[in-house]
């Protein structure tokens, strides 16, 4: 019990610096033998080992400077990594057999999912990807029987921000350390 509350503690400050907001589907499995991939078909699967530097890369490039507006901290590598290590789940978004963002949620009830975070190369935003990754999760966390999805924005992410409200979550709460409480309901 008490290392759920430490770990959540540390999840709430983490999840409101992350700027993005996560959910809880089970990412899709993949054999070895599947069909060639398609460029426009995204493919998701568990986070491994490997995967470490091309997250901490990808949050750095992409993140950094408005982590660090909002929450007046340095972001480092070795704070991204601790962060996501906190994270029950990392999924990892690849596009024709290459990896191009990831995110991170955490079940947090029978019927609720926190959205840690939706990450992608920057070269690859604005076009139309978020929107299908959060349709996948969406997906996902019906068939698991989650009715709302949980997440913080920060204030300073004016893309991130409008990214959520044009797909359905509303701010639910006050502005906390640069960060707004956002939810989508699947009822």
């Amino acid at each position: 019990m008490k290392k759920r509350e430490s770990k959540n503690m540390t999840r709430k400050s983490a999840k409101k610096a992350s700027g993005r907001v996560a959910s809880q589907p089970q990412p899709v499995a993949r054999s070895k033998k599947s069909a060639p991939r398609s460029a426009h078909t995204l493919h998701f699967r568990p986070r491994e080992d490997h995967d470490n530097s091309f997250i901490s890369r990808i949050t750095l490039l992409t993140l950094k400077k408005v982590f660090e507006e909002s929450t007046k901290s340095p972001l480092t590598e070795q704070i991204v990594l601790h962060l996501v290590n906190q994270t029950d789940h990392v999924v990892i978004v690849e596009q024709a057999g290459k990896p191009i963002g990831y995110y991170c949620y955490d079940k947090t009830g029978a019927d609720s999912i926190y959205w840690g975070s939706l990450v992608l190369e920057p070269v690859k935003q604005a076009k139309g990807l978020g929107k299908k990754v959060l349709e996948h999760f969406v997906t996902e966390a019906r068939k698991q029987g989650v009715r709302e999805i949980n997440g913080h924005v920060q204030v300073k992410n004016k893309e991130a921000y409008k990214f959520w409200m044009n797909n359905g979550f509303q701010v639910v709460g006050r502005e906390d350390a640069g960060s707004l409480p956002i939810q989508l309901r699947l009822d």
